[in-house]
C-alpha cells in the first residue's frame, strides 16, 4: 500500500494546482497511461490522421510511466486530457480534484492474474500462504476485492510489489500468482514458452464481481465548463481513430511503430485484438461504444469502498457518481463513430 498512499498524498496536494492553473495554452496535451503502444492505437491513430487538428485541436500524446500518473498530470493542468480509469477518477474525486470521465472505451477489467499451477494454485482460494505480485499504485484493490468476496483474509497472502513485467518473476519461481494485462498477448509468450499453458491458472476479477473496468478519457470538470467545444472535438476524434484502428489494426500497429520503434509489428496487432475484446462488453454489444455505464462504476466504487472498511488509506465514502462522468459529449459524437465490430 505504500504507492497507493504516495499517490494519494501527491494527488491532495494537487488539489490547490487543479483549481488555480491558468486553462489557456497553445497545445493541448493527452497523457497515456504508459508509453506509446498499441493499448493506445486509437488515440495514436487519431493524431498521425489528422483528426484532432480536422477539429481544431493542436494536440500531443505524452507518455507515462510508473511515477507519472494522468490522474496527477491533468489535476495539476499539466495536461488538458488523461487515459485512466474509474477507480482513478473516482479517487481524485474523493481528494478534492474534480475530475471527469468525458468517453468510456474499456468495458472489463484489464487485468488477469496468472499462477503457477506447480505451486499449488488451482482456484483463489489456494493462495493462501503463496506469493502474489501486485501492480501497487491503486489497481490493486481489484485484487482485495476478490480475497474479500472469496473469504480470504488478506494478511494471509504474501502480497508483494512486482516488476513493470513480473513475467520472469513467475517462471522463474520468485512468484507464486502475478499481475498481468489481459490486453497484451506479447507480454504472455515468454511465460507460455517456459511454462506450458495447462500448467497454468488463470482467474479473472469479473467472476468474483470485483472489475475494475479499464480505459477511458478524462480532464477536468473546469476544462468541460470552459472548453465544452475542445472537449468535443476530442471525445469526436479519438472515437474515430480507435474505430479505425479496430478495423484495420495491422495498419494501426504500422503507424503506432512510427512513433516508438522499438515495438514487435505482430505484438502490437495482438495487443489491438486485446484491446476489442476489452471494448466488446457492457454498451459496446449494442452499438455503443464510448459510452460510460452507470452499473460498471457503482461496482468500481463498492470495490474502493471495500477496501476502504479494511484499510484506513482506501475510499472512505462514496461520491457523487453522476458528477465524476458524463455521457453528454458522446451522445453529441458522430453515430458513425460508435460502433464497432465484436467477435460473436
Amino acid at each position: 500500500m505504500r504507492r497507493m498512499r504516495r499517490w494519494l498524498a501527491v494527488l491532495t496536494v494537487t488539489v490547490l494546482a487543479a483549481l488555480l492553473t491558468a486553462s489557456g495554452r497553445a497545445q493541448d496535451t493527452m497523457r497515456l497511461e504508459w508509453i506509446e503502444h498499441a493499448q493506445f492505437a486509437g488515440e495514436i491513430v487519431a493524431l498521425d490522421r489528422g483528426y484532432y487538428r480536422a477539429l481544431g485541436v493542436d494536440m500531443k500524446l505524452l507518455p507515462a510511466g510508473s511515477d507519472i500518473k494522468p490522474a496527477i498530470t491533468v489535476a495539476q493542468g499539466s495536461d488538458t486530457f488523461g487515459i485512466g480509469h474509474p477507480n482513478q477518477v473516482i479517487m481524485a474525486r474523493a481528494q478534492g480534484v474534480p475530475l471527469v470521465m468525458v468517453s468510456q472505451y474499456g468495458q472489463k477489467s484489464g487485468q488477469v492474474y496468472i499462477a503457477r499451477k506447480d505451486a499449488g494454485i488451482n482456484r483463489l482460494a489456494d493462495v493462501r500462504g503463496k506469493r502474489v505480485g501486485l501492480w501497487y499504485g491503486g489497481d490493486e484493490s481489484e485484487f482485495l476485492a476478490m480475497l474479500h468476496a472469496a473469504g480470504i483474509d488478506p494478511g494471509s497472502v504474501h502480497m508483494m510489489a512486482e516488476q513493470d513485467n513480473p513475467a520472469a518473476e513467475l517462471i522463474t519461481k520468485q512468484l507464486d500468482m502475478i499481475e498481468m494485462t489481459r490486453y497484451a498477448p506479447g507480454d504472455l509468450k515468454p511465460i507460455f514458452a517456459a511454462v506450458p499453458k495447462d500448467r497454468l491458472t488463470f482467474i479473472y476479477p469479473e467472476a468474483y464481481h470485483a472489475a475494475l473496468v479499464n480505459t477511458g478519457l478524462f480532464t477536468l470538470q473546469r476544462t468541460i465548463d470552459q472548453r465544452p467545444k475542445l472537449v468535443q472535438a476530442v471525445v469526436d476524434a479519438t472515437l474515430r481513430g480507435w474505430q479505425e484502428a479496430l478495423r484495420d489494426p495491422r495498419a494501426a500497429a504500422q503507424i503506432v511503430l512510427k512513433y516508438n520503434h522499438e515495438l514487435n509489428l505482430d505484438d502490437q496487432i495482438a495487443m489491438i485484438g486485446g484491446m476489442r475484446d476489452m471494448f466488446c462488453a457492457g454498451p459496446t454489444l449494442h452499438g455503443e461504444f464510448g459510452k460510460t455505464d452507470p452499473a460498471s462504476w457503482v461496482e468500481v466504487q463498492r470495490v474502493l469502498l471495500d477496501e476502504g472498511a479494511h484499510d484506513p488509506n482506501g475510499l472512505q465514502s462514496p461520491v457523487d457518481l453522476s458528477a465524476a462522468y458524463t455521457n453528454a459529449f458522446w451522445q453529441r459524437a458522430p453515430r458513425a463513430y460508435k460502433t464497432i465490430a465484436c467477435p460473436r
